[in-house]
């Protein structure tokens, strides 16, 4: 169980880690690989270490002395369900999306756009990696506010930005002219 969060929260770090290099330099050719693997990675990676989280965590609760009521353990359970869905529902395929736009550059405005998306879902994704940990270290209840307020806002400020960016119009919009200026005319 913990070597399998080990793997899932450091493989997430080392994304992010070099997303975020690939940006500072301005390494499109990385940026564009780290796109194409999303795929390869989350198949190999990502799927089968949250599931070996899963289940090795439900079976230790099973075998320990825990149970499914405790708070710790729903927190738990309910951000396994949430990064599992965000990386495959939005962040795989949003890396798809951006590993076929690379093909227009790296400056164009479509790639600019959806590479600001991904490091804003990889960010959040990471995030409530983190507070997972945070719940599995501590083990709180519903006694221990800091705890939960500490989680709650990490949660609040990751998911806030990351729907800051996501609301974003896309180039395609931007382009569009306003149905102010169409009447104009």
């Amino acid at each position: 169980h913990v070597g399998g969060a080990i793997i899932w929260l450091g493989s997430s770090f080392l994304m992010q880690m070099l997303f975020y290099r690939a940006k500072a330099t301005a390494n499109f050719a990385l940026v564009e690989g780290m796109s194409m693997n999303t795929q390869w990675l989350a198949q190999r990676v990502f799927i089968p270490t949250s599931f070996a989280v899963l289940v090795l965590g439900i079976l230790l609760t099973i075998e320990g002395p825990w149970s499914f009521d405790m708070l710790w353990i729903v927190l738990a359970l309910i951000a396994f369900a949430t990064t599992f869905a965000l990386g495959i529902g939005v962040i795989e395929p949003e890396g798809k999306k951006l590993g076929a736009a690379s093909a227009q550059g790296p400056e164009h405005p479509e790639v600019v756009w959806r590479s600001r998306r991904m490091d804003a879902l990889m960010k959040l994704d990471l995030v409530l990696l983190w507070v997972v940990v945070l719940d599995m270290t501590v083990k709180p209840t519903g006694d221990d506010v800091v705890a939960l307020v500490i989680m709650a806002g990490a949660l609040l400020l990751a998911g806030g930005y990351a729907v800051n960016v996501l609301r974003a119009p896309g180039p395609a919009a931007a382009a569009a002219p306003s149905p102010a200026a169409s009447s104009a005319d």
